[in-house]
């Protein structure tokens, strides 16, 4: 009992139950933000918003050419160092803000000129075009906070941002249907990067911080382009569902339906993404030490992998109801999607997710990487074949197979590092590696 105290106390201290908290609130407010906006709008308006946000996200996942994972790798790899970590965010900011402005255009673009199965998108897309440099400053200021392991307010940041998107949203599309969808985005991001700026100090673009040095900027630039190819990929097996999908059978209320039955799995994507964001930064501090990092992995798989069991149980046996009861009788069509990627959720939530991100955290971006494409290229085939074949299900089920292939390759290559790394530790420093 004292020893468990103490670890209580410990992860207490480092802000654990901060991150995990202000997670669970996030993905609380975030999902009663789609329940009411969903009773708010028709069928036909969801599945136009739908199919405008699914082609801004496939361009977003260049978004600002991976910066600020770079930012959090250099930083953290310094212990969150207060001056180290300002001059890598300054830089990382400009550099992001000038290669998203390139992404302002080629929204803009695709709004205006490429063609589109469903044309209700068109304004919305074109409105989405400047989101982005928000979006970006955003997330720089979270990884800010991450790095320096100010743990608190990132978590009261995540907060305020997910509650000003709420009620910005729901109030936008209530009094501008679809469009205020957009608008209600925008005001939510800008009030974020406000709130960041002035009440937490995050300085990203202060002239007062000293120039990054020339010899760290190679590196930055390095991780940051393999990482946003790696998450870039990785996002781009959920996207390419409802754009494929789109092109297959372009109808608003099948788009409308399917995203329904991606919203709580993937809301609940929240549990191991919460625990990456705390240990992210210890893990990347003891890179080196393969010993204390397998130990760790294996308790954290352990307790992670029977919570989203019964997760997973839970969402397929109760599937009719859970839809019917949030999202009402009109989108039970999607019961057999939601329930095949509940059972999708277990191995992503378990393996998939924390095993990509933790090899990240080990420098293994060019294995991700590769993985990445493979997933991504399996995705597009399977995507293509499956939906035309089976519809909406067709989707779910190809993004369930790469989804169980990516979660055996990442984990087993992640013990295999783990396991590499404590020899070599055992080998050069005798005694070294243990707590």
């Amino acid at each position: 009992m004292e020893k468990t105290l103490t670890k209580i106390k410990a992860l207490l201290a480092t802000g654990f139950f901060h991150i995990v908290g202000s997670s669970v609130i996030n993905k609380i407010i975030a999902f009663l933000s789609s329940v009411v906006l969903i009773r708010i709008l028709t069928k036909t308006e969801y599945g136009a918003f739908t199919y405008a946000w699914n082609i801004y996200s496939i361009v977003l996942v260049l978004n600002g050419m991976g910066i600020e994972s770079g930012v959090l790798q250099l930083a953290s790899e310094r212990g969150g160092d207060p001056e180290y970590t300002d001059q890598v965010s300054r830089f990382g900011a400009r550099f992001g803000l000038r290669f998203n402005g390139l992404l302002v255009a080629v929204l803009l673009g695709i709004g205006l000129f490429a063609p589109m199965k469903i044309q209700a998108g068109r304004p919305l897309l074109c409105a989405l075009c400047a989101l982005p440099v928000f979006q970006l400053l955003f997330h720089l200021m979270l990884s800010y906070l991450r790095a320096q392991k100010r743990n608190q307010e990132y978590a009261r940041l995540q907060v305020t941002h997910t509650i000003l998107v709420f009620a910005a949203c729901a109030v936008c599309a209530f009094l501008f249907r679809e469009m205020g969808m957009v608008m209600g985005h925008y005001i939510a991001c800008i009030a974020a990067c406000l709130v960041g700026l002035v009440a937490f100090r995050i300085r990203l673009i202060l002239p007062k911080a000293s120039e990054l040095r020339a010899e760290d900027r190679k590196p930055l630039l390095k991780i940051s382009f393999i990482s946003m190819l790696n998450n870039g990929l990785s996002q781009m097996m959920y996207l390419l569902d409802v754009f494929v999908l789109g092109i297959v059978d372009p109808q608003e209320t099948i788009l409308a339906s399917y995203k329904v039955a991606t919203l709580i799995p993937a809301a609940l994507t929240f549990i191991p993404l919460s625990l990456v964001v705390y240990l992210y930064p210890y893990f990347a501090e003891h890179r080196g030490d393969g010993v204390w990092c397998l130990r760790r992995y294996k308790q954290i798989l352990l307790g992670l992998g029977g919570l989203n069991l019964v997760i997973s149980a839970v969402l397929f046996f109760g599937a009719p109801l859970i839809v019917k009861l949030f999202f009402g009788a009109a989108y039970l069509d999607a019961v057999p999607v939601f329930r095949l990627l509940s059972v999708n959720y277990f191995f992503s939530g378990t393996f998939r997710i924390l095993s990509g991100n933790l090899l990240v955290t080990q420098r293994k971006l060019k294995y991700n990487l590769a993985v990445a494409i493979v997933a991504c290229s399996l995705n597009v085939a399977a995507d293509y074949f499956c939906i035309t074949w089976w519809g909406a299900m067709g989707a779910a089920i190809a993004t369930c197979s790469v989804v169980l292939l990516t979660s055996v390759m990442n984990t087993a290559y992640l013990v295999y590092t783990f396991r590499k790394n404590g020899q070599s530790a055992a080998t050069a420093l005798p005694g070294e590696g243990q707590e």
